[in-house]
């Protein structure tokens, strides 16, 4: 396709939906003039998208790790970047990490995409747009790259018209049609968003091939990359949308979407390759086979099954096959080298232009692992199990130390052997990876366990850090600490059926029914609320029960205080509370987050089926990762803990496990920023407790007889405590 490419200083669509209008040096795009009227014009122009979110994908990670707390820099760090950690707030376009018009250029290919792609089109004897699931994509990116530009811009403009006329730049009212965190999510709702969550993704491959291969292939010169990786998933982004508001119904909503994710995306609540993975760090086997983000995406092709990483934006080896990522590889400390080589046929004649990147480790990195990431990583048990002769397993505590260290620091030496470290996600010893992934499950599991705490229940969210939430693994429910035992059978239901009052509690009547001539047969029982008989998925042997209310939706029950099954009312959870209900065989594969950084065997009973996997899993780690004792370390007595204290302390366990977990990726500062609002929103000073945090980068305690480390820094408090520092500025535009 032809195309006359332009650059074009573009900006906002004027919010009374006049002319579209702009402000200079907002944003400069490469765009054709093409309206898109078959698959092929729309795929060049897709794929023309996805070489613009190459110009964004290295800042997100440097722009969101160099301002957190889990990186330093160094004497080998820029200036440039040096003055956008030490939050000096740089203007745009004062270095390359600062040009917000590489933002828009995503936007506005996106909106000419939108507006001019032929989503009624359809193909011989068969009446499904097949533009569609390729449209619905683009809109996943456009709403995902302006969650960025909120995130790290607070107020941006909001454009969803297509602009190429350089007159637009005249008389521009910067202040119209500004999105924020607070209405955003309801912008791109109402421009449909919400509407493609169950469209399927684009195939570009051949859909008879093999699961891996019948989207097609990103071609990087090296490596090839599947195209489903390149994908975003819109449940997900909705969520994070839905987080980063925190209003009411916020978090319920946004622990839906990624709960739906998990269940409806063809994406199995965990992978088993990040598994595998993990079990390499507890030393399985040699740590020289562990890898970063290429091991992830499963060696860049997908599996449903084995795939960590969910979603990425590609690299290439050389500037024949797109944008050559390498900045993240070289800032942590590895020097990249590109190459270049043809390949020849028999005659020597060159038929194709190949590229490879490789690294080399150097201590003059500008930015390492800080002190108070160090701090964290020590502050875990990690724990062996040797299998005895009888077939069962005996801890080995090692202290200090989580497995996901190994995935994230690497290690040199300058000249005179002394050792530095190296953040090494982006690349492992010698070895390149071609991809900045941009979601990942456990990513997605954090962000679902940060939900579900400020939804009001902690404990879910706990569980998702130490066991896994699945059908044997429900967490005890706790509600005012209170207990019920049932002794007694109270009457008859209208069947004849025996039944069991169990509570009053603000006029909701709750019973349990046996449905049976006696109160002590094993027959199925029911939970009876409000007129409704909702059967137990489960059975009960024994004729004296232990309960716990549950927050109004229902009970759990215990034989011979052995947890067996968590009821809830079904029809309550056609609102938002459907995200507790983990008792179905999709989630039998989950595990701990925590877990994977810990070490241990999996071995669940239920009371009736036996579950077990040999993974990691913090199961038995009840003494070093225990939620009472964990609330305690956090300033918390469980005992008599109010409910928002609480939350608050999950929460922060959750942000030490966001660190463990999703280190030197590019999340931790944005990170950071949602959790201070959201403490702030709920009575608790958010704003002191960031700007603590990253002025303490530079801290560390004492561990085996290493004397601490006192790096608080002054400065950045003070910058921090005033949350104009939390962003970048935008342009400067002079209206005329």
């Amino acid at each position: 396709m032809k195309n006359i490419l332009r650059n074009i200083a573009i900006a906002s669509v004027v919010a009374t939906g006049l002319a579209v209008t702009s402000c200079e040096d907002m944003m400069t795009v490469d765009t054709g003039d093409k309206v898109y009227q078959n698959a092929q014009d729309t795929l060049y122009s897709y794929l023309g998208i996805m070489r613009a979110m190459q110009d964004v994908a290295e800042r997100q990670v440097i722009l969101g790790e160099i301002r957190g707390d889990l990186v330093s820099s160094s004497n080998y760090t820029t200036d440039t970047l040096f003055a956008i950690s030490n939050f000096d707030n740089p203007q745009d376009q004062s270095c390359s990490m600062l040009n917000v018009s590489d933002y828009y250029n995503v936007i506005n290919n996106c909106n000419f995409y939108i507006q001019y792609a032929d989503t009624s089109a359809v193909r011989a004897n068969n009446p499904d747009p097949y533009m569609m699931n390729e449209y619905a994509q683009v809109k996943a990116i456009r709403a995902w790259a302006y969650l960025q530009l909120v995130k790290n811009y607070r107020a941006v403009p909001f454009i969803t018209e297509p602009i190429s006329d350089p007159a637009a730049t005249k008389n521009f009212d910067y202040s119209a049609n500004l999105v924020t965190k607070d209405n955003l999510v309801d912008r791109l709702v109402e421009d449909g968003l919400a509407k493609y969550v169950d469209q399927p993704y684009p195939q570009y491959g051949n859909p008879s091939n093999p699961t891996s291969q019948r989207w097609g292939i990103w071609e990087t010169g090296d490596v090839r990359v599947s195209s489903r990786l390149c994908f975003i998933p819109i449940r997900v982004v909705l969520g994070d949308l839905y987080l980063l508001r925190g209003g009411a119904g916020d978090y319920e909503r946004a622990a839906r979407y990624y709960y739906d994710f998990f269940r409806t995306d063809d994406a199995p609540p965990m992978a088993d390759q990040y598994v595998t993975d993990t079990i390499r760090a507890g030393k399985v086997v040699p740590e020289s086979n562990i890898g970063g983000w290429g091991n992830w995406a499963a060696s860049y092709e997908y599996n449903v099954t084995t795939n960590e990483v969910i979603s990425l934006i590609p690299s290439a080896s050389n500037a024949a096959f797109g944008k050559i990522l390498t900045r993240v590889a070289d800032i942590y400390g590895y020097t990249p080298s590109p190459q270049q080589f043809n390949l020849t046929n028999n005659d020597n004649d060159a038929v194709d232009v190949r590229g490879s990147i490789s690294v080399t480790p150097t201590y003059k990195r500008q930015y390492g692992p800080s002190n108070a990431y160090m701090d964290i990583v020590n502050q875990q048990t990690y724990i062996d199990y040797k299998k005895n002769n009888n077939g069962t397993y005996s801890p080995l505590f090692r202290a200090n130390e989580d497995a996901r260290y190994y995935f994230s620091i690497g290690e040199t030496s300058d000249d005179e052997g002394e050792a530095y470290p190296l953040c090494s996600k982006a690349a492992k010893g010698y070895s390149f990876y071609y991809t900045i992934p941009t979601y990942r499950r456990s990513l997605i599991w954090l962000r679902l366990a940060e939900a579900i705490n400020r939804a009001g229940h902690p404990e879910f969210a706990f569980a998702i850090l130490k066991d896994g939430l699945n059908g044997f693994t429900i967490p005890t429910i706790r509600d005012d600490n209170k207990k019920y035992k049932i002794t007694t059978i109270t009457g008859t239901d209208q069947d004849g059926d025996y039944y069991t009052k169990l509570n009053t509690r603000d006029s909701i009547l709750v019973y349990v029914a046996v449905e049976g001539d006696t109160p002590n047969d094993a027959s199925p029982r029911y939970l009876y609320e409000e007129g409704v008989f909702v059967p137990y998925p489960g059975y009960i042997n024994s004729d004296i029960w232990q309960w716990e209310m549950v927050d109004y939706r229902g009970i759990r029950y215990y034989d011979s205080n052995q947890p067996l099954y968590y009821v809830t009312d079904t029809l309550k959870l056609q609102n938002f509370n459907s995200f507790l209900d983990f008792s179905e065989a999709v989630w039998n594969g989950t595990y701990g987050i925590h877990a994977k950084g810990s070490g241990g065997i999996m071995l669940i009973t239920n009371g009736i089926d036996t579950y077990s996997k040999t993974t990691i899993s913090g199961h038995f780690d009840n003494g070093y990762y225990d939620y009472g004792t964990l609330l305690e370390k956090y300033g918390v007595d469980p005992s008599n803990a109010t409910k928002n204290d609480t939350i608050n302390a999950v929460e922060n366990i959750i942000v030490d496990e966001l660190a463990l977990e999703t280190a030197f990726e590019g999340n931790r500062f944005t990170d950071l920023v949602r959790i201070a609002e959201h403490k702030n929103a709920s009575g608790y000073d958010g704003t002191e407790w960031l700007a603590r945090k990253i002025a303490n980068r530079g801290t560390k305690a004492a561990v085996d007889n290493t004397p601490a480390i006192e790096g608080f820094n002054d400065e950045i408090y003070s910058k921090l405590k005033n949350t104009n520092n939390w962003y970048f500025e935008l342009p400067k535009v002079n209206a005329k």
